[in-house]
């Protein structure tokens, strides 16, 4: 009969069996980036700054915590009993031996929670001065190219394209299409007000959507849109949803608008308006005009009844001779004005001919030329047996050179 041996036996401690467990924990990729949806519990806020709070549905529940590195960038922070979806990544607490998720986003879930980030934010940015109408840049009078940030295939842009047609068809629209709604349509709402002001030809822009609930529209509650919207240099008119919508990027905005079609109205004057005010200035131009001819004509008729013949003709004799005066100085002032400048081209001429090689030739000397017809001024540019013109104040010569001297 074989005996069994005993199998080695192998102890590990509390802190071994921890650490191993967090080691095989941080090797899974899927449990580095988890979503987690729940109710929270136990929620408390210590001195220290950072959030302890229990997540849990009808079945379990899971320790969060919220560092408060973490926290200070969330404009949403979680209360007990309200409903949220949190980021983060599993870890175990090795004090007592509990798994956790670190908390690095939280979004609301539900209309109340959605209500209060919206009042948080609301408030938060309103403290900062962003509503402030001292901020509130004035819309232009006749913009002539109008951005718009919205959907490409949403209803929003084509009733802006058929209000602007219909309105002001001079003014041209210039689309930078982002998403409206969902995770990633605030960074891309922001982003595209941030393209647009790096262009210097746009004159105003168009922010917004069509109607939605409030979570459709909430992409436009998001602190980074109302900052994108806040800092641009080119006048914002927010358009987002229906009559009784009403968002962050509303207040923030230089200008808000109902609904899409709306903005064109207060971006771009009506056409209609503008033909009717200039007839309404060509009317009352007409009525000035033919007034001021009919006082002429009066003072005219006026101005004849009262002249008698021999008036008049007194009148025409004086007017004979302020002609005849006026030419009389005239013909003296161009006399004057002749003899000056006839003094002054003589003089002119005088100069010139002092200047002229002619009239040194006239005194004597003459101007050589070699066969380039460079003119020769020393006896080094010539070489014996070179054939040079010589030029005389009176005809020229052509001479030979027999010898050169230095």
């Amino acid at each position: 009969m074989q005996l069994e041996l005993p199998m080695p036996r192998t102890i590990f401690s509390v802190t071994q069996i921890t650490n191993t467990l967090s080691r095989i924990i941080e090797q899974q990729p899927v449990l580095q980036n988890v979503w987690v949806k729940g109710q929270v519990s136990n929620l408390s806020r210590p001195a220290s700054g950072h959030i302890y709070f229990t997540l849990k549905d009808e079945n379990s529940n899971i320790r969060s915590v919220l560092w408060r590195s973490s926290a200070s960038r969330l404009q949403f922070l979680p209360r007990d009993g309200e409903e949220i979806l949190v980021q983060g990544r599993i870890n175990i607490y090795a004090t007592s031996s509990e798994y956790q998720i670190i908390v690095n986003t939280i979004e609301p879930l539900g209309i109340g929670a959605l209500q209060r980030a919206f009042e948080e934010l609301k408030q938060k940015l309103s403290d900062e001065g962003l509503f402030d109408a001292a901020h509130k840049k004035p819309l232009p009078i006749f913009p002539k190219k109008i951005g718009v940030i919205t959907s490409e295939t949403g209803a929003a842009i084509q009733d802006i394209q058929q209000q602007l047609q219909k309105r002001y068809p001079l003014a041209e629209l210039l689309l930078h299409p982002t998403l409206v709604q969902g995770e990633y349509a605030a960074a891309q709402i922001a982003n595209a007000i941030r393209a647009m002001n790096s262009r210097t030809d746009i004159d105003v822009l168009i922010v917004g959507r069509g109607g939605g609930s409030m979570e459709d529209l909430w992409a436009f509650n998001e602190e980074i849109v109302a900052r994108a919207i806040f800092n641009s240099k080119i006048p914002v008119v927010s358009a987002v949803g229906h009559e009784t919508d009403f968002t962050i990027s509303d207040m923030v905005s230089d200008h808000r608008s109902p609904t899409p079609s709306a903005a064109v109205e207060h971006v771009v004057p009506d056409r209609l308006d503008l033909l009717a005010q200039l007839n309404g200035v060509i009317n009352r131009l007409n009525e000035l005009i033919m007034r001021q001819i009919t006082t002429q004509h009066t003072e005219i008729d006026a101005s004849e009844s009262g002249l008698s013949p021999t008036k008049r003709m007194d009148t025409i004799y004086q007017l004979y001779q302020s002609i005849d005066n006026l030419e009389a100085t005239c013909q003296k002032t161009m006399t004057d004005k002749l003899g000056l400048v006839d003094n002054q081209v003589q003089s002119l001429a005088a100069r010139l001919n002092g200047l002229s090689p002619l009239a040194t030739l006239e005194r004597g000397y003459s101007i050589i030329r070699n066969v380039t017809e460079d003119v020769v001024k020393s006896s080094r540019q010539v070489n014996t047996g070179d054939r040079l013109d010589v030029k005389l104040s009176q005809g020229s010569l052509v001479c030979t050179v027999d010898e050169c001297l230095d």
